[in-house]
């Protein structure tokens, strides 16, 4: 026993903060007390111990040594690791239910969506998502373009406006505005404009631009985001503005085609304007600083399950009705058929300074100086392209509007009816000639992805030219997706012109491409097998798994009761 007495006194002193005399405590916090406490001289006693029988005397180091048959060196290293730091690692329910409150889940505040507020139009699976919306009360909807976002989200602010009788506002780029406006008509929804900077008491519908001029936001029932990507920058002004703006409003649903196309960070930025989980604790959760990547992060490997399944918990993404379990075959889409025309570089007019002829590069400014000067080859290129496919309606994409005005120029003389939309033209002039090629009126439009990339239909066209690529991933796949959508009837022929000097663009993307659909697949499946578990419908709620110390004291306390 006085070898025992050594031991313990030697654990106090290396670990005051640990080890709990029992005599020493307060009579009142013996009850609350979940830790192990040491008695003088006796070893340890557990909770079950010293509360079931105050008056037993607990073994020595010595003893548990003997009845189990091992070492007391043995013995002593099993407690040093695993018993004596263990004063916080509380082994009762208490405990369990600390750790429960603690947990961050996305809780089921909405409603009940009832049957006579889903549209007529709906098809089985959209009818599906809105219910579930509804009842969610805040979620992100990522729907590949062409399954109906439009009437599903108009639905969702309809059975919010009757629920809670106040006003819903959605927000969408301005191209997108007029189109919704229309949409609404056909669907039979009264969608009001909000151009006075008033929200009356029903669905109203702005541009983001307006966002800071609008008034009595405090008091609407709901709020859509359309093309949500709008929330990318992880510190932009515009999702802080979001944020802070509806952060008291009741209903939320934020949609988007692409979630995020090579930026895991961006559904961070969903979940915070959700009110969900803010992106800093997203990012501390579940990522680990890239060092492959100054500035970047990577979602921890053992950490990659969980958060698919907490994105399950608030978040819709479907690339199919079949995801949900539905009949798919009437939204196949025809193939796709992406034609990359290189251009030769005239060195001749490569004009830097120790250099003999022009390298790939991935530098900004020197790309920009590549482009302008393989312009002409390129938009000669292009006339050809139009030549080949003659009176077929075309969309034309240009990232400058140097670019517009020489290739406006260079055709005007061939072809007839070609109109061009840039960022300078009134709100009117922009939708009325979208709405114009979008019914096969005119020919030949250019434009930029920024402006008509987003959120637009153009299935009755099935050709399109990029007159060079940039570095952004998302604006080319959106701006693809304007003709390749379902309820597109024809092959869709993309052509890409490019110069030589151009190729590191044209890499980039391809990556960017990978990144983007290994996301999508896993969010996919994630969220499909997610269904399969009721619980994820409503919240997140990971299981609590022990620590190993916690598993090693487990295990030496059943060896004890055995040998007792």
């Amino acid at each position: 026993m006085k070898e025992a007495k050594k031991i313990l006194a030697a654990l106090k002193k290396h670990y005051p903060q640990e080890i709990v005399f029992f005599e020493d405590m307060n009579p009142r916090d013996r009850k609350g007390y979940a830790g192990y406490v040491l008695r003088k001289g006796e070893g340890f006693l557990s909770p079950s111990d010293w509360l079931e029988r105050k008056d037993s005397v607990g073994l020595s180091f010595n003893e548990i040594a003997l009845r189990l048959g091992i070492s007391r060196p043995e013995v002593m290293s099993i407690y040093k690791s695993a018993m004596v730091k263990i004063k916080e690692i509380m082994m009762n329910e208490d405990y369990f239910d600390f750790v429960k409150n603690k947990r961050q889940l996305s809780l089921r505040v909405g409603f009940e969506a009832k049957e006579e507020w889903l549209n007529r139009h709906l098809f089985d699976y959209q009818r599906e998502i809105v219910k579930r919306a509804c009842e969610k009360g805040r979620y992100a909807l990522f729907m590949d373009t062409g399954l109906g976002k439009s009437i599903t989200q108009m639905n969702f602010a309809h059975c919010v406006h009757l629920h809670t009788n106040k006003p819903v506002l959605l927000l969408a780029p301005l191209a997108v505005v007029f189109q919704m406006l229309k949409e609404a008509e056909r669907f039979g929804f009264k969608l009001h404009r909000v151009e006075d900077d008033k929200i009356i008491n029903g669905l109203n519908i702005t541009n983001y631009e307006q966002l800071e001029n609008l008034q009595g936001c405090e008091d609407i029932g709901g709020i859509v985001l359309d093309e949500s990507s709008i929330l990318k920058s992880f510190t932009g002004a515009t999702k802080r503005a979001l944020c802070e703006k509806f952060k008291n409003t009741p209903y939320k649903l934020a949609c988007s085609a692409t979630p995020s196309p090579n930026d895991y960070l961006e559904l961070g930025n969903h979940s915070e304007f959700l009110g969900v989980m803010p992106s800093f604790e997203m990012i501390m959760r579940f990522f680990i600083n890239d060092s492959m990547n100054a500035g970047g992060y990577r979602l921890k490997k053992h950490a990659e399950e969980s958060f698919w399944q907490w994105v399950a918990s608030w978040a819709e993404c479907i690339s199919s009705p079949s995801d949900l379990g539905y009949d798919a075959s009437a939204f196949v889409l025809p193939p796709l058929r992406e034609i990359i025309h290189h251009v030769d570089f005239d060195n001749a007019l490569y004009n830097v300074e120790g250099a003999l002829f022009a390298l790939p590069s991935s530098n900004a400014t020197t790309l920009a100086k590549n482009k302008k000067a393989s312009l002409a080859a390129r938009i000669e290129k292009l006339n050809e392209i139009l030549r080949q496919e003659g009176s077929t309606p075309h969309l034309i994409w240009v990232d400058t509007n140097l670019e517009a005005d020489m290739l406006k120029k260079a055709l005007s003389g061939e072809f007839n009816g070609i109109v061009e939309i840039r960022g300078s033209d009134s709100a009117e002039y922009k939708a009325k000639n979208l709405i114009a090629f979008s019914n096969g009126e005119i020919p030949i439009l250019i434009t930029k992805a920024s402006i008509a990339g987003f959120g637009l239909n153009f299935q009755n066209a099935h050709h399109m030219t990029f007159l060079g690529l940039n570095y952004s991933y998302e604006s080319y796949y959106q701006a693809i997706r304007r003709m390749y959508r379902f309820g597109q009837k024809s092959e869709v022929i993309v052509n890409v012109i490019l110069s030589t000097s151009e190729v590191e663009i044209l890499h980039n993307l391809q990556n960017k491409k990978h990144q983007h659909d290994v996301m999508k697949q896993k969010m996919t499946q994630s969220i499909c097998q997610s269904r399969s578990v009721s619980e994820l419908k409503h919240s997140w709620n990971k299981g609590f798994t022990l620590p190993f110390f916690l598993q090693a004291s487990e295990r030496a306390k059943g060896a004890k009761n055995e040998a007792l």
